[in-house]
């Protein structure tokens, strides 16, 4: 049984931990506090950038919670994580490396293998 939290029970979870009132949070972020709540709730799912970014600030999500709620957001939006897309983007040699992958069909042994290669 999966029970990984949503993108918006993640964020109201992380408020909450704070003591933090939607309110108080959608303020700091610039937002309405209906449009918090909206993303709570799992009615939006398409928080620019810049505002998962802020959120996380305001939240004190470390470089791991930071990740998982980009995670989330890409599970719950149908988006690539924020942080990959940029780095994607960012760098010609990895969008070919993903072709590259795609295209040999790589299995996850292939790409756990990859990955311990880089952290070597």
């Amino acid at each position: 049984m999966n029970n990984k939290p949503k993108f918006g029970q993640f964020i109201s979870e992380k408020r909450q931990k704070l003591s933090m009132e939607s309110q108080e949070l959608a303020k700091a972020l610039g937002i309405s506090n209906a449009y918090l709540s909206q993303l709570e709730k799992g009615i939006r799912t398409h928080p620019s950038a810049e505002l998962l970014d802020k959120m996380a600030k305001i939240l004190y999500l470390n470089k791991a919670e930071k990740e998982t709620m980009y995670d989330l957001y890409a599970e719950a939006s149908g988006q690539v994580s924020p942080d990959i897309a940029e780095y994607v983007a960012e760098n010609k040699i990895v969008r070919q490396a993903i072709r590259a992958a795609r295209d040999a069909n790589a299995a996850d042994e292939d790409w756990k293998q990859f990955i311990e290669q880089l952290k070597k």
